[in-house]
């Protein structure tokens, strides 16, 4: 899981003494095949927990609907929330009231933490040119692992797949199997609308579940679309440094206003601008008060979910060179998972995963 198939067969071979006796290819084979266990047992264990609870997908489950909707409000106490609000405005000096953004704050002790990201390597072409280079052109195809980390307190786990259906449907096998259902769900992600989609139908039945935007990508879009749309960068700075407070502190309408009243003769690209306010107001419910999350000790980001990208699939699968096949790079994404998750130790012994939180 960290070094190459080749250098991690040579290892194999100097320990034994015996050179090229486990050859890279049979070392990846074996890799590979392990891998899709795995995935393919905590597939059937997901399956069998959903099952048991006759869960339906879209609805919920059959007997226990009531009592897996959440137990009542999972929210900071509003004496908290408003100490934090006035705070804010007194240290930012902002005269608008930060207590009119709809989206709440949640009690980090009665709340899972859950990041969702899609994390692409690139895929092996079925054939090679000529001169055996691989086209790096627009026909390049990519192989996804959808990761998924979870955290409640200090203990965590991360869920790996193909395709975001698939993995939600085991992260809720995981969280049943883990009583965590009754918690509130507080989901980060980086303002995809496909996974926001998927997130919403797949807990459409449960009543206590948060989105936020992730603060890092929201200030990016910003970043990325000003440059598109305004006449050089320090016309952009300014409009940026303007913009960036306001979002911030979760005052989306004075954003959306801002942007539509720039002056015509300062923006390069109108459709850039139009494009950022179309952003903004498709993720409006999903934009907090950042300033006012930070001063509750509540997260902004979901940097955890791409350092677990970083650490499950690209530091041993984006180098130079490499092109993976989807049973490959998944299989191998499994193991390193599972790794992760403190599970080697009982899945090479008895076969089994545990599937609990891991501190």
């Amino acid at each position: 899981t960290e070094d190459s198939y080749r250098k991690t067969a040579n290892l194999i071979n100097r320990i034994r003494h015996q050179e090229g006796a486990t050859p890279a290819q049979t070392l990846q084979n074996n890799t590979e095949s392990e891998g899709e266990k795995i995935i393919d047992f905590i597939e059937f264990k997901s399956r069998k927990i959903l099952a048991e609870n006759k869960w339906r997908e879209g609805e919920g489950f059959e007997d226990k609907g009531k009592e897996y909707r959440g137990e009542g409000d999972k929210r900071f106490s509003e004496e908290k929330v408003q100490e934090a609000i006035k705070e804010c405005e007194r240290e930012y000096g902002v005269d608008s009231n930060l207590g009119s953004n709809p989206v709440g704050y949640e009690d980090p002790e009665r709340s899972v933490n859950i990041t969702i990201d899609d994390v692409g390597v690139k895929g092996q072409k079925e054939t090679r040119g000529k001169s055996g280079a691989e086209d790096e052109g627009k026909d390049r195809k990519y192989v996804h692992n959808t990761i998924v980390h979870v955290q409640k307190g200090k203990s965590s786990y991360v869920l790996n797949g193909y395709g975001v259906v698939s993995v939600l449907r085991i992260l809720v096998a995981f969280l049943l199997h883990n009583d965590l259902l009754r918690a509130h769900l507080q989901f980060f992600i980086d303002g995809q609308k496909t996974l926001k989609i998927a997130i919403l139908k797949a807990f459409s039945w449960h009543r206590n579940i948060g989105i936020i935007l992730d603060w890092h990508h929201l200030e990016k879009k910003c970043k990325e679309k000003l440059s598109l749309g305004m006449k050089g960068y320090k016309i952009r700075n300014e409009v940026l440094s303007n913009l960036i407070p306001v979002l911030w502190h979760g005052l989306t309408d004075k954003a959306i206003k801002m942007l539509n009243g720039l002056d015509e003769d300062l923006v390069k690209k109108k459709g850039a601008i139009e494009e950022l306010v179309g952003y903004i107001e498709r993720n409006k419910r999903d934009i907090p008060c950042y300033a006012v999350r930070k001063k509750l000790g509540l997260r902004n980001s979901s940097n955890i979910g791409e350092k677990m990208n970083d650490l499950i699939v690209s530091e041993r699968q984006k180098h130079n060179g490499m092109s993976w096949s989807k049973s490959g790079s998944i299989g191998l994404a499994s193991i390193t998972a599972m790794k992760r998750n403190n599970e080697a130790k009982r899945w090479f012994e008895q076969g089994d995963i545990e599937f609990k939180l891991a501190a």
